[in-house]
């Protein structure tokens, strides 16, 4: 049972590093759409969309579904107060998430409304929810 615990949780460790490497990547191309024209600009919205549709959603869905089940395989874990703190910053990352593609979705209709600003913004979104969520994990502090 240890054995397959460990394996689990090896998976879905990978399903968020999919998961956050997919925003930021994402966020990367979409910083410089406002500097493109034409042709360009379309590519970069549509390998972001692509990205986004299977690297993003495939590491958030492993992600959460093997959270999911990890939390299945120890029920107590969730009278731990790190796990409730946890869960709410994931939450949170989820929201960014869904935010995120609506936007995608937007530029595809209206590439010249975005700015570099935005997509930098969302990226140390990121990377600061990754930061807290893996302090959490680890150090299990409360």
């Amino acid at each position: 049972m240890y054995a397959l615990r460990g394996c689990i949780l090896a998976l879905h460790i990978f399903g968020v590093v999919y998961w956050i490497g997919g925003l930021m990547m994402t966020a990367s191309l979409l910083a410089r759409v406002p500097d493109e024209v034409g042709l360009p600009k379309e590519r970069f919205l549509g390998v972001a969309r692509g990205l986004f549709e299977t690297a993003t959603n495939i590491g958030a869905a492993t992600t959460i579904g093997l959270g999911i089940l990890l939390i299945l395989m120890d029920p107590a874990v969730l009278r731990q107060g790190w796990l409730h703190a946890k869960l709410l910053l994931v939450a949170v990352l989820l929201f960014y998430h869904v935010r995120f593609y609506r936007r995608i979705m937007f530029l595809e209709d209206h590439p010249s409304q975005s700015t570099r600003r935005e997509y930098r913004v969302i990226h140390g979104l990121v990377s600061l929810l990754l930061i807290a969520i893996l302090l959490l994990a680890v150090m299990k502090p409360f």
